[in-house]
C-alpha cells in the first residue's frame, strides 16, 4: 500500500470519526477551536497594553520635565527683565547711590522675593536692599562674582550657581546684569532669588505623588527637590543624575536614597540648570503591572462568559435539531461527514450564512467607525479642556430664545464663582462687571446681536478685593431666517498684558520726564556759567530746546515716532512773529524715532537763519514748508518769500555744516525773493505704511 492510499484512508477515518459527533459535540468543538486564537489575541493585546503604559509614563516624565523647564525659564525673565529695567537707571551710575537704593527698594516692595544687590567690577558689594542696616556689606560670594565676571565678558545677563549669601545667610542664585562707563566694566546689577521660590514652584505643578522632581545648578547642587525626603538645598545630587544632567531624555540611576529610578531631564535656555522628573522603577513596574493584572482580569473573566455562553447557546441550538431529524430517500444526497439532522437544512442554512455574514461585516464597520468618533471626541475635549485652564480661558454660550447663559467652570472661576453657581441670567452676568465698565460692556453685548460677533474687554471685582481684566469674544449663529439666535465665545484672562501694558507707559513716561529734566539742567547751567548775552549761548540753548521740543512730539506719540507737520511747527513757529507766517503741506506721516533728532535739528537751523537774515525777519515774510514720500527717501522742500534777498553765506556756520552732513541731494538757491532749499532724509518705508491724502495746514 503506497502513502497516498494511506492519506487517503486516514482522511476517510476522520470523516467517519466527525460524522458520528452530534450537534452538540459539534459546536463544543468549534468553540474550542475559536477559543485559542481569542486567547492568543488577548496576551498579544494585554503585552501590547504593558508597552503602550510604559512608553506613556515616559511620555509624562520627559514632558513634565520640558514643562517645568519652561516654568523656570518663566521665572528668570521676570527677574532678567526687572535687572534690565534697573540696570538702566542714571541713578545707578552716580557715585551716590541713595537715589537708586530707594528706587530699588520700590521696585524690590512690587516684585515680591529677592533683594537688590549692586557691586563693582571687582566684587565689593556697594548695595545690599537685603542687608542688616549698618552691618558691613563686604565682598560678593565666589559663585555670584563667577556669574558677574561672565556677565561682563559676555555683555549679557547671567545667571550664577547657588550658594549662601554672605550678608543674609540663605541659599540664593543671582541674575547678574552688567553696567558698562564709557566701555568698559563699571558695575553689576544683581537680583538675589531665594531657592524657596522654586520650591513653590515645583509644588506648583500638581504632578504625582509618587514622582521624583528636582532642579540641580551647573555644580551638580540641589537648588530645590520635592518630595525632599533626605536632600536638603546646596546638597550634591546623585552621582547618577550628575552624570547624565548635560543629556536630555530618559536615564536610569539610583537615586540619593538609593532606589532605582527612571529619570527624564531638561534643560532651561536662561541658565546651565538642569531640571530633572523621575519615579522610582519599583513604582513604574507597579503602574504597568497594574495595568496588566486589570486587563488579565477582564479577559479572563470575558473568556469565562463567553465559554459559559457558547455552551448555554450550543444546547439551545442542538436540542431543537435533535428533534427534527429528517431521513432522505434518495442515497448520497449528503456528504458522509454531516449528521443525519442536519442534511435536511442544507439549503436554507447556506443561505442564511451568507446573510449574516454580510449583516456582521456591515455592524462591524459602522461599530468601528462609531469607535473611532467616540476617541476623536474625546481626545478633542481633553485637549480644549487642558488649554482653557492653562490658557485662562473659558466658554459660554446664550440661547437668545430663552435669553439664558450657560458658563464653563473655567469662566466662572475668572468671575470668582464656585462652579456650577452662576445663574445664567444677563443681569446676574452685568452686576459681576466693575460698576465703570457696566455701560460699556452692556452697550457692546448688545450691538453683537446686530454686527454679529463680539469684541470687547472689561473689569471684574473679585471677592479678595483685586480686580481682573477680561477680554470677550464671540460670534452669533443662526437668526435671519436660520431659527433662534444663538451666540457662543471665550472670556480670556488678560489681567498680566494689561498690567504689562501699564509698567510699560509708566517706564516711558518716567524716562521722557527725566530726559527733559537733564535737558533743563544742562540749559540752566549754560545760564548759569556762559555769558547770558552771547549770541553762541543763545544759539546753544536754542538748540536744546529743539532737542527738547522732538523729545515731547516723541512721547506724545509713546515713542512710536514724531508727526512731521507737529514736529515742524514745534520748529518754525517759536521764531515767527504769527504762526499765519507758516504754512506746511504734505502727508500725514509718522517720521520714526531715529529720524525724529536730526530732523528737528535741521528745520530748527533753518528756522533760526531765517529769523537772522530772511523771511521771518519781517512781519509779512512767509515760509512754506511742503514734503513728499518715495519709495526709499523724504522730499523736503523750504521755500521763503515776503523778506529781504537770499544772499549765500560768506563763512560757513553750524546750521550749513549740520545741513551737509545729515541731509543728502542738498540743494539751496539763493534769489531776490527769498532762499528756496530742497534735500532728502533716506527713508525705509516700513510693510503695511501708507500716505494719507495731503493735509494743508496754515
Amino acid at each position: 500500500m503506497g502513502e497516498p492510499d494511506i492519506a487517503r484512508g486516514a482522511l476517510a477515518t476522520m470523516q467517519r470519526s466527525y460524522g458520528a459527533l452530534s450537534i452538540k459535540g459539534r459546536l463544543l468543538l468549534l468553540a474550542g477551536i475559536l477559543f485559542l486564537p481569542c486567547v492568543g489575541l488577548i496576551a498579544y493585546v494585554i503585552v501590547s497594553m504593558a508597552q503602550s503604559a510604559d512608553a506613556s509614563i515616559r511620555r509624562g516624565l520627559s514632558y513634565a520635565a520640558q514643562t517645568i523647564s519652561g516654568a523656570v525659564d518663566a521665572e528668570l525673565r521676570r527677574y532678567i527683565a526687572l535687572a534690565e529695567v534697573l540696570g538702566k537707571s542714571p541713578d545707578l551710575s552716580a557715585a551716590d547711590l541713595s537715589n537708586f537704593e530707594a528706587e530699588a527698594r520700590r521696585v524690590g516692595a512690587v516684585s515680591g522675593e529677592g533683594w537688590i544687590i549692586v557691586s563693582d567690577a571687582s566684587g565689593r558689594i556697594l548695595l545690599n536692599t537685603g542687608a542688616t542696616p549698618g552691618k558691613p556689606l563686604g565682598e560678593r560670594a565666589p559663585e555670584g562674582r563667577g556669574s558677574q565676571e561672565r556677565a561682563f565678558q559676555s555683555g549679557r545677563p547671567s545667571i550664577s550657581d547657588i550658594f549662601t549669601g554672605p550678608n543674609s545667610g540663605a541659599w540664593v542664585a543671582t541674575v547678574d546684569v552688567p553696567v558698562f562707563k564709557d566701555g568698559k566694566p563699571f558695575r553689576c546689577l544683581s537680583i538675589a532669588m531665594p531657592a524657596a521660590n522654586y520650591t513653590r514652584l515645583l509644588a506648583q505643578q500638581q504632578l504625582p505623588a509618587d514622582w521624583l522632581v528636582g532642579i540641580m545648578d551647573g555644580q551638580g547642587r540641589y537648588i530645590s527637590r520635592i518630595p525632599k525626603n533626605a536632600t536638603s538645598t546646596g546638597q550634591p545630587a546623585s552621582a547618577g543624575w550628575r552624570a547624565t544632567a548635560k543629556a536630555e531624555g530618559i536615564a536610569e540611576f539610583p537615586s540619593i536614597e538609593g532606589d532605582r529610578i527612571i529619570n527624564a531631564n531638561a534643560r532651561p535656555q536662561l541658565s546651565d540648570w538642569t531640571v530633572g522628573v523621575g519615579i522610582k522603577q519599583a513604582a513604574f513596574a507597579q503602574a504597568i503591572s497594574s495595568t496588566v493584572q486589570t486587563a488579565t482580569i477582564v479577559a479572563t473573566t470575558i473568556c469565562a462568559l463567553a465559554l459559559l455562553l457558547a455552551a448555554g447557546i450550543g444546547r439551545s441550538i442542538a436540542r431543537p435539531l435533535e428533534s427534527i431529524a429528517v431521513k432522505r430517500a434518495i442515497p448520497g444526497e449528503a456528504a458522509p461527514s454531516d449528521p443525519p439532522e442536519v442534511r435536511a437544512l442544507n439549503a436554507r442554512l447556506a443561505a442564511a450564512e451568507k446573510a449574516q455574514a454580510e449583516s456582521a461585516r456591515v455592524i462591524q464597520e459602522n461599530f468601528g467607525m462609531l469607535a473611532q468618533a467616540r476617541d476623536d471626541a474625546s481626545r478633542t475635549a481633553g485637549q480644549l479642556k487642558l488649554a482653557a485652564k492653562y490658557g485662562r480661558l473659558g466658554t459660554f454660550t446664550w440661547d437668545g430664545r430663552s435669553g439664558a447663559s450657560h458658563w464653563s467652570d473655567e469662566i466662572e472661576e475668572l468671575y470668582g464663582l464656585a462652579p456650577g453657581t452662576f445663574p445664567g441670567t444677563y443681569d446676574a452676568w452685568l452686576a459681576l462687571v466693575h460698576p465703570e465698565d457696566q455701560a460699556r460692556a452692556d452697550r457692546d453685548n448688545k450691538q453683537a446681536l446686530t454686527t454679529g460677533e463680539l469684541d470687547s474687554e472689561w473689569r471684574v471685582p473679585l471677592p479678595d478685593g483685586s480686580i481682573r481684566w477680561i477680554e470677550a469674544r464671540a460670534r452669533m449663529l443662526g437668526g435671519e431666517g436660520g431659527g433662534d439666535p444663538y451666540m457662543i465665545g471665550v472670556n480670556i484672562d488678560v489681567t498680566a498684558a494689561k498690567e504689562a501694558d501699564r509698567k510699560r507707559e509708566l517706564l516711558v513716561h518716567e524716562l521722557a520726564h527725566r530726559v527733559k529734566n537733564s535737558l533743563a539742567v544742562v540749559q540752566s547751567l549754560a545760564h548759569q556759567l556762559l555769558p547770558r548775552h552771547d549770541a553762541k549761548v543763545r544759539d546753544f540753548t536754542s538748540r536744546l530746546h529743539a532737542l527738547a521740543t522732538a523729545h515731547t512730539s516723541l512721547a506724545e506719540n509713546d515713542w512710536q515716532g514724531a508727526d512731521l507737520a507737529a514736529l515742524i511747527r514745534s520748529q518754525v513757529v517759536p521764531f515767527a512773529s504769527t504762526p499765519d507766517q507758516l504754512a506746511t503741506s504734505g502727508p500725514a506721516i509718522l517720521v520714526p524715532v531715529e529720524l525724529t533728532t536730526q530732523l528737528a535739528l535741521v528745520i530748527h537751523e533753518m528756522a533760526c537763519n531765517a529769523s537772522k537774515y530772511g523771511a521771518l525777519t519781517t512781519p509779512d515774510g512767509h515760509v512754506d514748508v511742503s514734503w513728499s514720500l518715495a519709495q526709499d527717501a523724504l522730499h523736503v522742500r523750504w521755500q521763503e518769500s515776503g523778506g529781504p534777498p537770499a544772499t549765500e553765506p560768506p563763512v560757513v556756520g553750524f546750521g550749513s555744516r549740520l545741513l551737509t552732513r545729515t541731509v543728502r541731494h542738498l540743494q539751496r538757491t539763493f534769489a531776490e525773493s527769498g532762499l528756496t532749499c530742497q534735500f532728502e532724509l533716506p527713508w525705509l518705508k516700513t510693510p503695511g505704511e501708507s500716505s494719507v491724502a495731503a493735509t494743508e495746514a496754515g
